[in-house]
């Protein structure tokens, strides 16, 4: 067949395609099935939206967001033969790539390591707890020490209830208190100066008759964790003991040869405690003379004042409380230093379903089905959340109706909501 015939025969005549087509109402035949045709062409045939992207959907063979193009949450829309990204506000650009250096913030704390502050253009700065430096990254924060709070130095390789028992230097914030040779109450070691516990555990004490000690074995009697089922008369039926707090204890039934022994010099109890309610039940202690930072003893690191840190700390679900309480509410107190990693609770969810009055000043933290808990004897201990690579002070334990109960939580004091209290009281007392 030569080439003319063979293009005679091959020739398809376009039923709907002539000079004046685009005079003429939209067809499917002759804009589509002719033609390729454009999602503007099919729009003038398709009146409705749904059978417009119905048709288009088939026509393409190609759906674009099924490759999940947009970026940082972003939402995905089909868009002729494309697609259209819908971005978060903080972010933008065609697959929402870019961040808003104007609108970002601290927003996921910014990437900073420790702490992250907002600056008048509404960008940000990262800073360091003390004892660290920036990295010249702007990001990460390093230590200027080999003592750096809330860092311990020996890393990680069964009172508290249901809890387990915290390795050696693991836990080198502990402190513990004492009266004479009794066991009272926890603490958590600030600096090598300070100490901060429980109000309730040093109400109505007189500073000169109160110690720290450490490198002897108490004899542990009937602490507190306050109770619904004790009397206040009898916790604090004597004004006179004396309170011992141990630092570097781990194995309260023998001499390690790393416990230091120190007076305390000063207590500040918070001048909004309420003993009644126990709201601010939180007391500083200042020693006579300052403890050697080690293995043993290390700072927890507090939160920054002026930062954001706070919200970026809540929303570390879990935080880890130790001590030498009770292993359960009418059991014997442990010997080894106990810890548990246990979720914290929002405000509201507590005071929903414990019925307790949980003021703004305190946390809780616990399982609704009970079964693990802070108990009698962890009094004053710590809270503490890691971020990264740091632990920071969460709470202090305060309070709580039993231990380890169905539908009720451990009650902790809120650090955050004192940090200034804290801080001045420290550089001024």
């Amino acid at each position: 067949m030569s080439r003319p015939q063979a293009s005679v025969f091959l020739h398809r005549t376009r039923r709907a395609n002539f000079l004046f087509e685009e005079l003429r109402k939209g067809d499917l035949e002759r804009e589509c099935r002719e033609e390729k045709c454009s999602y503007e062409e099919a729009k003038e045939i398709f009146t409705l939206r749904q059978q417009l992207e119905d048709f288009w959907r088939l026509y393409t063979g190609v759906d674009h967001c099924l490759s999940s193009p947009c970026r940082n949450g972003a939402t995905c829309t089909r868009h002729f033969d494309s697609f259209v990204c819908k971005c978060p506000p903080r972010f933008h650009g065609s697959h929402c790539e870019k961040a808003r250096p104007t609108s970002l913030g601290c927003y996921r704390n910014g990437g900073c390591e420790h702490f992250c502050r907002r600056l008048p253009n509404r960008s940000h700065v990262c800073f360091c707890a003390p004892g660290y430096r920036l990295h010249r990254d702007g990001k990460f924060c390093l230590p200027e020490d080999s003592v750096a709070c809330g860092r311990p130095q020996i890393h990680f390789a069964p009172r508290v209830v249901n809890g387990e028992n915290c390795p050696k230097g693991h836990c080198p914030w502990q402190a513990l208190l004492t009266e004479r040779s009794d066991f009272i109450c926890g603490g958590v070691v600030l600096s090598d100066l300070w100490i901060l516990t429980a109000a309730h555990c040093v109400w109505r004490k007189n500073a000169s008759f109160l110690n720290v000690t450490v490198g002897r074995k108490p004899a542990l009697t009937f602490s507190f964790r306050f109770l619904f089922l004790v009397s206040m008369q009898s916790v604090f039926s004597n004004s006179t003991r004396v309170f011992l707090p141990r630092e570097g204890e781990h194995d309260l039934s023998k001499d390690e040869q790393t416990e230091q022994k120190r007076r305390v010099v000063r207590v500040l109890i918070h001048h909004g405690y309420n003993e009644t309610s126990w709201d601010s039940d939180l007391a500083l202690l200042k020693l006579q003379r300052p403890v050697k930072l080690g293995p043993y003893v290390v700072p927890i690191c507090l939160s920054a004042r002026n930062s954001t840190f706070g919200r970026t700390l809540a929303a570390v679900r879990q935080s880890t409380v130790s001590g030498w309480g009770r292993l359960s509410l009418f059991g014997s107190a442990a010997k080894i230093l106990q810890r548990l990693t246990l979720p914290r609770v929002p405000l509201q969810d507590c005071r929903l379903h414990t019925g307790l009055n949980v003021t703004k000043n305190m946390l809780c933290a616990g399982l609704r089905s009970g079964g693990r808990d802070a108990c009698k004897g962890d009094s004053g201990g710590p809270l503490v959340t890691r971020y990264k690579k740091t632990w920071f002070l969460t709470g202090v334990v305060s309070w709580g109706k039993g231990c380890a109960t169905e539908n009720m939580y451990g009650v902790y004091t809120k650090v955050s909501n004192f940090l200034g209290w804290m801080e001045d009281m420290m550089s001024t007392a």
